[in-house]
């Protein structure tokens, strides 16, 4: 199994709509993706530098062949191309094999 971390920021202003999109498009996207075991949104508890909101997504993959595959469909490409307009840190995305 693997995980991606996928973390940025977004304005206080604009989390309510960023929780939106990523319920209506991202979440359903990804699991219907072959060898996705499980999407999260997650976020600080508070706002941080600049009144940011430090957040990210954590996806869990049976497989990085699977994980690779799902992330050039067009439907997961589109999936997020509304939730990255409203990114206001350049995302960082790690990928971490699960050991136990």
């Amino acid at each position: 199994m693997v995980i991606r971390l996928f973390l940025s920021a977004v304005s206080a202003a604009d989390l309510d709509k960023l929780i939106a999109m990523f319920k209506e498009d991202v979440i359903p996207a990804f699991e219907s993706a072959p060898g996705c075991l499980g999407i999260e949104l997650i976020r600080a508890e508070k706002a941080g530098v600049g009144g940011l909101i430090e957040g990210g997504v954590i996806i869990r993959w049976e497989s990085a062949e699977h994980m690779e595959s799902a992330l050039n469909d067009p439907a997961i490409i589109q999936s997020q191309h509304r939730v990255r307009a409203l990114l206001r840190r350049e995302p960082l995305r790690k990928v971490y094999e699960v050991i136990s």
